[in-house]
């Protein structure tokens, strides 16, 4: 195999690329399922910027197929346009960038050996389906053999990793965090700018949680597609573009959906009232302790929260997240330290349940104190399970803890009041199991665990308190949001 081709525009985001974009990714056009010569050569004409193309193999799922890469999309098992043809007539222009979408997996290498051949200068953004998404049972391509694939030939590329789809209008249908994390698994470690093709049909019940991927990584970006036959409420996109911002979101609507959310913006942007995300977390607050390796277990700290990927790791405790900012508390008590927040517990869509139990905790603890020293007289411990127990201990050398129980969820919201100075010390929690990850409902249980009399720090020595997060447990991987830290 030829080594990898030495290419200068493959790794340059697409905003740079195209200046007349002038970094708005609502500016970059797109023409679509250019399968056969007559439309591509229009593109190639037109005034489209990225040509989008599907790719198999002659042949594909008939009992005769081959190894030639063709432009064509399923059913279709046949084309008049060949991908070697495509490239060719690709290069005689210089203004224009292609998305190559591979609908099996057999036709990646040899498209790839393809382009090798070639000096080609623009951007090339490598696209399948690699995991199962909203209402989908179909095969995804092979995620592994895609990715180390395209970063043997091409490893500047742009990869547009995402899911398969269907859509059977079922009502509050979303990218659930368990699809969304099987896909972050796939892509963590890749150094190289990954966009995910979104579809808008799913955007208005998903869209917030996309907006926490967009903070995990500057290299992440969103690409909103649509379907002709999508009935699209559009308040997703416009959500998503206005928050996550107009240079991490392109927009590759159908045309009518596209006018519809032009003057949605439009009307947005007139609006006197506007919609706001109520994040109170600050990531440069808080920084992932990465002192011990941990290979199989991450923690992303995002612009809205954290997510601990370590669902089937070898650890079962998780790195820890630490507060950067000590907390200050006053001998009267009158400003306690409270802590709260909102966690869901994430199962994995592929597999069956695990049994075992995965727990979140909060610490808090004298600055300077080590959650995992000896001496942890000034350590005041928190515990929220997947099961609904809740725990609250004093870790002294004989630990002093209460608990009690929620019904068993997979979304909890908590408030951990530090009220341990002043005449009646005192620790409580507060928590509650939502019916989703998305309404707090009225006919949510609720419990409140106190620990009395349990003094917390000693204001002559340690005046400060300092907060940390992990997750223990390698059953359920866990997003935690709205968090809120007062003193």
């Amino acid at each position: 195999m030829m080594a990898a081709a030495e290419l200068t525009h493959t790794a340059t985001d697409l905003l740079d690329f195209f200046p007349a974009a002038n970094g708005d990714g609502l500016n970059i056009t797109w023409g679509h399922a250019l399968n056969n010569k007559a439309q591509f050569e229009q593109a190639l004409k037109g005034d489209v910027m990225m040509l989008e193309t599907d790719i198999m193999v002659r042949g594909y799922g008939t009992s005769n197929p081959t190894d030639i890469p063709i432009h064509a999309h399923p059913p279709d098992s046949d084309s008049d346009l060949t991908v070697k043809e495509a490239i060719d007539l690709f290069m005689q222009v210089t203004n224009k960038g292609i998305k190559l979408d591979f609908k099996c997996i057999e036709a990646l290498e040899p498209t790839l050996q393809i382009l090798q051949q070639t000096k080609i200068c623009a951007p090339i953004l490598l696209n399948a389906d690699i995991v199962n998404g909203p209402e989908s049972f179909s095969t995804p391509v092979d995620p592994t053999r895609f990715i180390d694939t395209c970063n043997r030939y091409f490893p500047s590329a742009i990869l547009s990793l995402g899911f398969t789809t269907a859509w059977d209008c079922t009502p509050d249908a979303s990218y659930t965090w368990e699809i969304i994390t099987n896909l972050l698994y796939k892509v963590h470690r890749l150094p190289q700018h990954v966009t995910f093709p979104i579809r808008a049909v799913y955007l208005s019940t998903s869209w917030k949680r996309f907006l926490c991927v967009l903070g995990m990584k500057p290299s992440f970006s969103i690409t909103v597609w649509s379907s002709p036959r999508d009935n699209v409420d559009i308040s997703g996109v416009v959500a998503l573009r206005k928050y996550g911002g107009k240079d991490r979101v392109y927009v590759d609507l159908q045309d009518e959906t596209m006018q519809q959310f032009k003057k949605a913006l439009i009307d947005d942007d007139e609006s006197t009232t506007h919609r706001e995300v109520p994040i109170h977390w600050c990531r440069d607050l808080w920084f992932v302790d990465d002192t011990v390796p941990l290979p199989d277990n991450w923690v992303y700290l995002s612009t809205t929260g954290v997510l601990f990927l370590s669902r089937n790791s070898k650890h079962s405790t998780s790195k820890r997240v630490h507060s950067k900012q000590a907390y200050e508390v006053v001998k009267t008590g009158t400003h306690p330290l409270e802590i709260s927040g909102t966690l869901q517990f994430i199962g994995s869509s592929n597999s069956q349940n695990v049994s075992g139990e995965t727990e979140f905790y909060v610490y808090i603890s004298g600055t300077g104190e080590s959650v995992d020293s000896d001496n942890t007289n000034n350590i005041i411990a928190m515990s929220i399970s997947n099961s609904g127990k809740i725990t609250l201990q004093k870790c002294t050398t004989q630990v002093t803890s209460t608990d009690s129980s929620l019904p068993e969820s997979t979304t909890y919201k908590f408030t951990l009041h530090n009220i341990g100075v002043g005449l009646k010390p005192m620790v409580k929690v507060s928590a509650k199991c939502l019916n989703s990850d998305t309404v707090d409902l009225e006919s949510s249980s609720s419990v409140e665990v106190a620990l009395t009399e349990i003094v917390v720090v000693d204001i002559s020595t340690s005046p400060k308190l300092s907060v940390s997060f992990c997750k223990v447990g390698t059953t359920k991987d866990l997003m935690l949001e709205d968090v809120v830290v007062k003193c």
